[in-house]
């Protein structure tokens, strides 16, 4: 991960210690073959040879000193529990304290607890940011109809504690969710190299905004040429389904930005959305 994806990360982990958020999409069909994923998602996976791959992953530490990891994709979720984040390398399956779920998109629940197996490796922590990397696999088994295969599994910064101190860096995101009004505790913005990712975040709510790094001044469709926007509601992170954007104004010297933006996902209306942001 470059030493600008690792800098953002650690501003977001000290303003809030439950949400991990990572604004980068998975290019595929917009670059080369630069191999970037590493750096892409919080979490991603194989399910059955099926991708798997989460913008952000939600941790919740526990009185007893366990931590639980939840992110989803697609409608389906993977659940990791560690009985603590001391160790580097924990079994799953049987009777172990340790286990991961994975959650259909029909609902159906495969555990391995009991009959499955697997493993999950801690790699990397960053202690003055209270953040874990790690990898994982296993076999979730759901009694007498079926199993599931997670291979391939990591995850980048997940939130296990650490010193908490607010950043207000002056960056500004307002916008209305239907005729709710939506004004982030929470923004920033990460430079990809390709994109700038412009994120508002306030609970379990986020707005996400994509836009190339070259963009000048103008009105863009939201869904094309590089475009994106997200909206991520507790577990379910939904891509806009129509949409423009306004660039105000974009100084690539001074690193500013200003836009307007109105976007559509699914009913939802995100209207009157403004983002004024240095990165």
């Amino acid at each position: 991960m470059n030493t600008q994806v690792q800098n953002t990360t650690f501003k977001i982990s000290q303003i809030i210690k439950r949400f991990i958020l990572l604004f980068v999409f998975a290019l595929v069909t917009l670059t080369s073959c630069e191999n970037v994923q590493d750096n892409q998602t919080s979490i991603q996976a194989t399910v059955d040879n099926v991708a798997f791959n989460a913008l952000y992953a939600t941790s919740d530490v526990n009185e007893d000193g366990s931590v639980d990891i939840q992110t989803s994709s697609d409608s389906r979720v993977i659940t990791i529990h560690l009985g603590n984040t001391t160790s580097d390398n924990f079994q799953l399956g049987g009777n172990s304290s340790h286990y991961a779920t994975y959650t259909d998109v029909h609902g159906n629940v495969y555990s391995t607890e009991g009959t499955g197996n697997g493993f999950v490796e801690i790699t990397d922590r960053c202690v003055p940011c209270g953040t874990i990397n790690g990898r994982f696999s296993f076999t979730a088994v759901l009694p007498g109809i079926d199993t599931v295969e997670v291979n391939n599994g990591m995850f980048v910064d997940i939130a296990i504690g650490g010193p908490e101190t607010e950043v207000d860096n002056g960056d500004k995101f307002e916008a209305f969710i239907d005729t709710a009004t939506f004004n982030p505790v929470v923004v920033n913005t990460i430079n990809t190299g390709n994109f700038l990712l412009i994120e508002g975040q306030k609970g379990s709510t986020s707005l996400i905004v994509r836009v190339p790094i070259t963009v000048q001044q103008g009105d863009y469709n939201i869904i094309s040429g590089g475009f994106n926007a997200t909206m991520v509601q507790g577990l379910i992170t939904q891509d806009a389904n129509n949409g423009s954007i306004t660039i105000l104004s974009h100084n690539s010297d001074l690193k500013t930005m200003k836009a307007t933006f109105n976007f559509q996902v699914g009913s939802t209306q995100v209207s009157q959305g403004m983002i004024e942001v240095k990165y």
